[in-house]
């Protein structure tokens, strides 16, 4: 389903970062987190985002969002080329954390 961007309550945190785009992480004021994506569409090319998953932690909102910009790349040579890219992906995003 999307949403307009400013339908995002006042009170959450918004979690953006250029090696998660387009997708960024939201975290309730109420205690949940939330992966959307940012989309453009019609005519106006206007902007949403879309609700991808509610991970129960932090380290599944960012292992979400690495596994959504995996496989928005339909296409691998191997089983390898397909690993070794969720690597690079994982360590782009987690390079700047412990979790």
């Amino acid at each position: 389903m999307l949403r307009k961007p400013d339908s995002i309550p006042a009170s959450d945190t918004v979690i953006k970062d250029p090696s998660m785009e387009p997708f960024f992480i939201t975290k309730s004021s109420t205690g949940g987190y939330t992966v959307y994506e940012s989309v453009i569409k019609g005519e106006n090319d206007t902007p949403y985002i879309k609700t991808i998953c509610y991970p129960a932690r932090f380290s599944f909102a960012l292992k979400t969002v690495a596994q959504e910009l995996l496989n928005s790349n339909k296409s691998f040579k191997s089983v390898r080329d397909y690993i070794k890219s969720y690597d690079e992906i994982t360590e782009k995003i987690t390079g700047v954390t412990s979790i």
